[in-house]
């Protein structure tokens, strides 16, 4: 049975994909011209930085969420063997999982990171390595194949 909770938070967190996306492309693009050009990295690269780890951190509560109702999740625990056979159980319940905290934990070290360093240069550097490799993670782990809106 499906929660009456499930279509309103897939919604949610659809909408959020593109709320990140975008954030994490324009932190990446932001801190290359920071670093290219010598800009200050507070306020702007900073703000760049926390709005890309808030969005995200959001996100991934959003999806904590919507993995307790999902009901490709809950069939995957009902029977793991099974539900690793499933490109879409073991893709929701186990990679997708994985990637998207890996890709929080790199935006978070990234973010702790760019603050701490020394110099305007270094902390758009760090921000650009840590928010790319992010990137990248979260990236890989979109579902492209099922609805990109809605």
């Amino acid at each position: 049975m499906m929660s009456h909770s499930y279509p309103t938070l897939i919604l949610v967190h659809n909408a959020l994909r593109w709320a990140v996306l975008l954030s994490g492309i324009v932190l990446v693009v932001g801190s290359f011209v920071g670093k290219g050009r010598g800009f200050p990295y507070k306020p702007a690269g900073a703000g760049l930085t926390a709005a890309y780890t808030s969005l995200l951190s959001l996100q991934f509560v959003v999806g904590l969420f919507l993995s307790c109702v999902s009901p490709l999740v809950r069939t995957f625990w009902s029977n793991p063997a099974a539900g690793m056979k499933s490109h879409d159980l073991r893709f929701f319940a186990i990679e997708h999982t994985i990637l998207m905290i890996a890709a929080l934990a790199l935006a978070h070290i990234g973010s702790a990171r760019a603050r701490r360093a020394s110099t305007d240069e270094k902390a758009f550097s760090t921000s650009l390595t840590w928010a790319g490799a992010s990137m990248a993670l979260i990236i890989a782990g979109i579902p492209w194949w099922r609805p990109l809106l809605g």
